[in-house]
C-alpha cells in the first residue's frame, strides 16, 4: 500500500492484513458473521477480534475526506473509489481479451501479475480464507501465464524482447514442460545456444526427478531443433549435464558478510543487565522483546543468552516453528533436548525431543507432567542457575503456553531461573494461546514488553561501519526504515557491487537477488528446505530433495558460509532468518509447492508411526499440499494424540479444521468414516464443565450417521450413535438418548464380536446411567460379560457398567470396586473422557457409602482432571447469579472447573462439620444451573435438602426438594424424583403439617407404584413412610 507514492506500514497481525485484501478484493459488502467464519474460527471472541482488526484498519485507508472503510452492525465493505488497485487494473487492461489487446497493455499487465497474490497470507490455519486465497492465486496465476503466452507468441520474430517472458513463464509454472521447452527455443533464437543447453540440461533433470517426465517430450523436440540448427551453421555441440550446473563454483555468490557487533538498544540491554544482575529475585517473571522480522529480536536474545552465561548461568535456547503449531508442547521438545535423556524424570519424558508415548508413564497427568518438569528445571536450576532463550513465540502452541505459564506461576521465590522470549508484534496477537498467555503473566505482574523500535540514524552508521563509509547513513536509514536485517542486506548488495542497492526497495526484493545469485543447485535445494518450514534435518532433506546425502552436506555448508543457514546443534541446520526462508519459499510457484508439501507430507506419514508428535506437521503439510483426505485423516490423528497429552484445546481446533475439510470429499466410505471420527473428536475434546452441551454438533452427527448407514458402515454408525446418545444426554433429552443407544446397539448385532462387546457395554452403561430400561440393561451387561470373558477383554464400559448395575441393586461397596477398576484402566490406556466421567461416579458412589474423606479427595482429582483437558469454566458471582467465561485452562485460583465435582466437595466437607463450604456449595449449585445440568444439580440439591432434614431445618428442606424435583422431572430421573418427593414428605412431617404430609406421601406411592424403583429410591419411600407413620391417611390423591 502507497499514499502519494510512499509505502504505508501494514499492521503486523497477519489475519488483520488478509481482512483487509479479501474486503479489497471482492468488492463487495460481507457480512459481519461470514467474516468472522472467514478468519477467526478459535475459541476467542470472533466479533471482538474483527472490530480490533477494523480499528486497526482505519487510520490506514481512510481520508480526511473518504471513509473507504464503510461498516454497520451488521456489514463491512471496501469503497474503492479513488483508489488504485492492481487487479482493477489488470482486469481493465484485458477487458477486451488478450488477443485484442495491445502489446504494450499486455505487458503493463504482466508486470502487475508478477508475485503472488496476497503473498504471505496463506492462513492454513483459517480454512475458509486458505481455500479462497489458494483459488484466487490459481486465477490470476493461470491469467499471469496466459498473458505470457500471448507475448512471446507475439514477439516471436525478435526472440531478444520475447526471452524475459520466457523467462517468466519458467518461473510462473516451473513445472511445465512446455514452459521450458518454450525458453530452450528462445535462448537458441537470441544467439545464446549454451545457454539453451544448460537450461535444458538443468530442465531435463528437474523434470525425470520430480515428475519422472519420459524423454520425446516437448523439452527434447525444442533442443533437438536447436542443435539441428547450429550444426547447419558448422559449430561443434558440447551439451551440459546437470551435474556440471550442480558444480558451479562458489563466486556465483559471494561469502556471508562477517557478524557485525550489536548497535544501539542501550535501554533493552540495561533491561537484559537488571534482568540476569536480578537472577533470583526475577524468577517467574517474563521478559518478552516484540518487533517486526529483522528489527534484532534474536539477536537481543542472544545478548541475553551472553550475559546469562556470562553471569554464571546454564542457557537453554527454544524456538517455536509455524509448521508445529499443531505439535503439542513444541517449544519445549526443542528447548529441552540438550539436556541428558537419563536426567529426565519419567513424567516428564513426553518432553524429550527423542521420547514418545511409550516412554511416559501410562497413568500419567498433565499436572504430573507439568510437575515433573518444574522438578526438572529446578534440579538444573539447583546446581547452576538456568535461563532460557525463547524465540518466536508467535507460534507458541497450547500445551507449551500452558506449561510455561506454569513455571512461571509455580516457581518460588529465588528459584534462579530467568525467562526471556522474542515474538513479532502484531502476530502474537493472531494466536490465542499466546494473547492468553501473555494476558495472564501480565495481570500476575509477570511480564516485562521491550518492543523494539528502528535504529536511528547514527545507529544505522555504526551498523554500516568505517568499511562502508561510502554508503549514505541517512538514506540507508530512509530506505530501511531502520530494519537492522535490511540495513545489511543494502550492505551487503553495494558490497556485491550489484548496480544501486536503494533501488531494492524491500527485504524481501534484496534477499531474493541473493538467492537469485545461486547457482541451480544449491537454490533448488535452498527452495526444498524452505519448504518445510522447520529446522532441516540432512537426512530428510536428502529424502525430499532425492540428492544423495554427501554432496547435499557440501551444498548445505555453502549455503552456511553465505549466510543463508546455520547450524542449529546435533547436525541439524536452520535458515539464517525466517525472512530468508520466506524470500525462498515466495519463489516456488503453487503447483510445485503444493508438489513439495506433498512429498514432505508423504515422508512424515511413514515417520509418524514411530512418533506421533510428528501429526501436527502431517496436518500443516497436508493442508499446503491441498490434499484434503490426508489432511482430515491427519488432523483426526493429530486430534487423537493432543486428546492423550491433554491439548484438548488444540484437539477441538484440529478436529474444526478436519471438518473443514470434509465437504472437498466426494460423497463414500473415506468421508463417512473421517466424518464420524472427527466429530467424536471434536466433542470429546470439549469434555469439560465450560462445554457441557454441544448442539451444533448434533445435526452433523445425524448426517454423518445416516450416511455411515447408507453405506453399511455399522460399526462407525454406531460410534456416531454413542456419541449422538451422550449429546443427547448432556442436553437433559433423555428420551432421544436412550433411542440413539438402542440404535447403536442393533447396528452391532452384525459386528464382529469384540465391536458387539464394547458395544453392548456401552449401550447398558448408558440405559443405566438415564434409568430406562434397567431389565434390558442387566441382559446386556450379562451378554456383554460372556463375550469379554471368551475374548479375554478389558471393556471399561463394562467395569463402569456393573458398577452402576450394583448401585441400583443397593450393593454400593461392590459398585465401587468395578468403578474403582474402570478409572484405574482408563488411566492405563490414557482415555481422560473415560476417567474423568468414571471418576465422577465413584465420587458418588463414595459419597453414598459416607466416606466422606475419599470424596473430597475424588473432588479435587476431579477438578484437576477438568482443567487439564483444557477449556476450564470460570463462575463469577455477579447478583447472586452464576456467569462463565472461558479462561483458556489457564489455572485461576477462583474457577470452578467440574461444578458436581465442587459440589460434592462441599457437601463431604460440611458432612464433617466443616461450615465454611456453604460458600463452595452455592456457588457450585449456581453453575449447574447456568450450565442446566439437571441430573447432577437433582442429586446436589437432594443431598443439600437430606443434610437439611438431618439439621431439623424443614423450611430450607422443602425449598432444596422442590428445586430439585422440577429438575429431575425435566430429565426424566426416577430415583432423583423419589428421593425429592420424600424429602418434601419429610418436611411436612417435621413442620407438624401432617394433611399436606398425607397428600405428598400418595403422590409419591403413584410416582413410584408399578415402576422398577432402584434401591435408593426404595430407601427413600421408606423414608417417607417412616415419617408419615401414625398420620392417619386422608382422601387418595387425583389420578391415584
Amino acid at each position: 500500500m502507497t499514499r502519494n507514492g510512499e509505502p504505508l506500514p501494514l499492521p503486523a497481525s497477519k489475519r488483520t492484513r488478509a481482512l483487509l485484501g479479501y474486503l479489497v478484493c471482492t468488492h463487495a459488502a460481507q457480512s459481519r458473521q461470514a467474516l468472522c467464519d472467514l478468519l477467526w474460527n478459535g475459541p476467542d471472541d470472533p466479533r471482538a477480534a474483527l472490530r480490533w482488526s477494523l480499528t486497526k484498519l482505519r487510520p490506514l485507508v481512510d481520508d480526511a475526506g473518504a471513509t473507504r472503510l464503510v461498516a454497520d452492525r451488521e456489514r463491512v465493505v471496501f469503497d474503492g473509489q479513488g483508489v488504485w488497485v492492481d487487479i482493477a487494473r489488470i482486469h481493465a487492461l484485458l477487458a477486451a481479451g488478450l488477443e485484442a489487446t495491445a502489446t504494450d497493455a499486455l505487458e503493463e499487465a504482466a508486470g502487475l501479475l508478477q508475485g503472488e497474490f496476497l503473498a504471505g497470507l496463506d492462513l492454513a490455519r483459517c480454512y475458509r480464507f486458505y481455500h479462497w486465497c489458494t483459488a484466487e492465486r490459481e486465477r490470476y496465476d493461470a491469467l499471469r501465464r496466459a498473458v505470457l503466452a500471448t507475448l512471446v507468441a507475439r514477439l516471436e520474430a525478435t526472440p531478444v524482447l520475447a526471452l524475459p517472458f520466457g523467462r517468466a513463464m519458467v518461473a510462473a509454472d516451473p513445472l511445465a514442460e512446455p514452459a521450458h521447452a518454450t525458453l530452450v527455443t528462445l535462448l537458441a533464437a537470441a544467439g545464446r545456444y549454451p545457454d539453451a543447453e544448460q537450461h535444458y540440461a538443468y530442465a531435463r533433470d528437474m523434470l525425470r526427478r520430480e515428475l519422472s517426465t519420459p524423454p520425446g517430450g516437448p523439452l527434447d523436440t525444442a533442443i533437438h531443433r536447436a542443435r539441428r540448427e547450429i550444426q547447419a551453421c558448422g559449430a561443434v555441440i558440447e551439451p551440459q549435464t546437470p551435474a556440471a550446473c550442480a558444480d558451479a563454483p562458489l563466486a556465483n555468490g559471494q561469502p556471508a558478510p562477517p557478524s557485525r557487533p550489536l548497535v544501539g538498544r542501550l535501554a533493552e540491554r540495561a533491561a537484559i543487565d537488571r534482568l540476569v544482575a536480578g537472577g533470583a529475585n526475577e524468577c517467574g517473571s517474563l521478559l518478552l522483546l516484540l518487533g517486526e522480522p529483522g528489527i534484532g529480536k534474536t539477536r537481543l536474545l542472544d545478548q541475553f543468552a551472553e550475559r546469562a552465561r556470562a553471569a554464571g548461568f546454564q542457557v537453554l535456547r527454544g524456538r517455536c516453528y509455524e509448521a508445529e503449531m499443531v505439535r503439542p508442547y513444541g517449544l519445549w521438545l526443542d528447548t529441552l533436548r540438550a539436556i541428558a535423556a537419563d536426567t529426565v524424570p519419567a513424567d516428564a519424558a513426553p518432553l524429550l525431543a527423542g521420547g514418545g508415548l511409550a516412554d511416559a508413564p501410562r497413568d500419567g497427568s498433565r499436572e504430573q507432567l507439568f510437575s515433573a518438569a518444574a522438578k526438572l528445571l529446578r534440579g538444573l536450576a539447583a546446581s547452576q542457575p538456568l535461563a532460557l532463550a525463547l524465540d518466536d513465540l508467535q507460534w507458541l502452541d497450547e500445551g507449551a503456553a500452558a506449561l510455561l505459564h506454569f513455571l512461571c506461576r509455580t516457581l518460588e521465590p529465588g528459584a534462579r531461573m530467568l525467562f526471556a522470549g522474542a515474538a513479532r508484534a502484531g502476530e502474537i496477537d493472531d494466536n490465542p494461546w499466546a494473547k492468553s498467555l501473555l494476558h495472564s503473566l501480565a495481570r500476575e505482574g509477570r511480564l516485562l514488553r521491550l518492543p523494539l523500535a528502528p535504529l536511528d540514524v547514527p545507529e544505522v552508521a555504526a551498523l554500516l561501519g568505517p568499511a562502508l563509509a561510502a554508503m549514505d547513513p541517512q538514506a540507508v536509514a530512509r530506505n530501511s526504515g531502520g530494519n537492522p536485517l535490511f540495513v545489511l542486506e543494502l550492505a551487503s548488495a553495494h558490497d556485491r557491487a550489484s548496480g544501486d542497492a536503494g533501488a531494492h526497495r524491500t527485504l524481501d526484493a534484496l534477499i531474493s537477488a541473493r538467492l537469485d545469485a545461486l547457482e541451480p543447485a544449491s537454490r533448488e535445494l535452498l527452495t526444498r528446505a524452505s519448504a518445510m518450514g522447520r529446522e532441516l534435518r540432512p537426512q530428510w532433506l536428502a529424502e525430499v530433495s532425492g540428492m544423495p546425502l554427501a554432496p547435499l552436506l557440501t551444498t548445505l555448508g555453502q549455503l552456511e558460509r553465505r549466510g543463508l543457514l546455520k547450524p542449529t546443534g546435533e547436525g541439524h541446520f536452520d535458515f539464517s532468518h525466517d525472512v530468508v526462508r520466506q524470500a525462498a519459499y515466495r519463489a516456488i510457484s503453487p503447483p510445485r509447492r503444493r508438489m513439495l508439501h506433498s512429498l514432505i507430507a508423504q515422508q512424515l506419514l511413514a515417520a509418524c508411526a514411530q512418533d506421533p508428535r510428528l501429526y501436527g506437521e502431517l496436518v500443516h503439510h497436508a493442508s499446503l499440499a491441498d490434499d484434503a483426505p490426508m489432511t482430515a485423516q491427519a488432523c483426526l490423528w493429530a486430534g487423537e494424540h493432543c486428546l492423550r497429552v491433554y491439548a484438548n484445546d488444540e484437539a477441538a481446533t484440529v478436529a474444526e479444521r478436519g471438518l473443514g475439510q470434509l465437504e472437498r470429499l466426494p460423497h463414500g466410505t473415506e468421508r463417512a468414516r473421517l466424518a464420524i471420527g472427527l466429530l467424536k473428536l471434536r466433542a470429546v475434546a470439549a469434555t469439560s464443565a465450560g462445554a457441557r452441551q454441544l448442539p451444533t454438533l448434533i445435526d452433523a452427527l445425524e448426517n454423518a450417521i445416516g450416511a455411515a448407514q447408507d453405506l453399511s458402515l455399522h460399526e462407525h454408525a454406531a460410534t456416531g450413535l454413542h456419541m449422538l446418545s451422550w449429546l443427547h444426554q448432556q442436553g437433559n433429552d433423555t428420551e432421544a438418548a436412550r433411542g440413539a443407544i438402542l440404535e447403536a446397539e442393533r447396528m452391532t448385532r452384525k459386528a464382529d464380536a469384540t465391536t458387539r462387546c464394547q458395544q453392548l457395554a456401552n449401550t447398558a452403561r448408558c440405559l443405566l446411567e438415564v434409568e430406562t430400561d434397567l431389565p434390558r440393561a442387566r441382559a446386556m451387561l450379562a451378554e456383554a460379560d460372556t463375550l469379554a470373558e471368551s475374548l479375554d477383554l478389558k471393556v471399561i464400559e463394562l467395569m463402569w457398567g456393573h458398577g452402576l448395575l450394583a448401585r441400583v441393586d443397593g450393593d454400593l461397596a461392590a459398585g465401587h470396586g468395578h468403578v474403582a477398576r474402570a478409572v484405574a484402566v482408563a488411566r492405563q490406556r490414557q482415555d481422560h473422557w473415560r476417567e474423568y466421567e468414571c471418576l465422577v461416579w465413584l465420587a458418588t458412589i463414595a459419597f453414598e457409602l459416607g466416606r466422606f474423606d475419599e470424596v473430597i479427595g475424588h473432588s479435587a482429582d476431579i477438578e484437576q482432571a477438568a482443567r487439564r483437558m483444557g477449556g476450564t469454566a470460570e463462575i463469577r458471582e455477579v447478583g447472586g447469579i452464576g456467569s462463565i467465561g472461558s479462561i483458556g485452562g489457564m489455572g485461576e485460583v477462583d474457577e470452578i472447573s467440574a461444578p458436581f465435582a465442587s459440589a460434592l466437595g462441599a457437601l463431604a466437607r460440611l458432612r464433617l462439620g466443616q461450615p465454611a463450604a456453604q460458600a463452595q456449595l452455592a456457588a457450585a449449585q449456581a453453575a449447574m444451573c447456568t450450565l442446566d445440568d439437571k441430573a447432577h444439580l437433582a442429586y446436589a440439591l437432594n443431598a443439600t435438602a437430606a443434610m437439611a432434614l438431618d439439621q431439623c431445618q424443614s423450611h430450607a428442606a422443602s425449598a432444596c426438594a422442590r428445586q430439585a424435583l422440577d429438575a429431575a422431572r425435566a430429565v426424566r430421573r426416577l430415583t432423583e424424583m423419589t428421593v425429592a418427593a420424600s424429602c418434601l414428605v419429610q418436611a411436612a412431617a417435621s413442620a407438624g403439617d401432617a394433611p399436606r404430609a398425607a397428600e405428598l406421601l400418595a403422590e409419591l406411592r403413584w410416582l413410584v407404584a408399578g415402576r422398577r424403583a432402584s434401591a435408593r429410591a426404595a430407601a427413600a419411600l421408606d423414608h417417607a413412610e417412616l415419617a408419615c407413620r401414625g398420620i392417619p391417611t386422608l382422601a387418595p390423591t387425583p389420578g391415584h
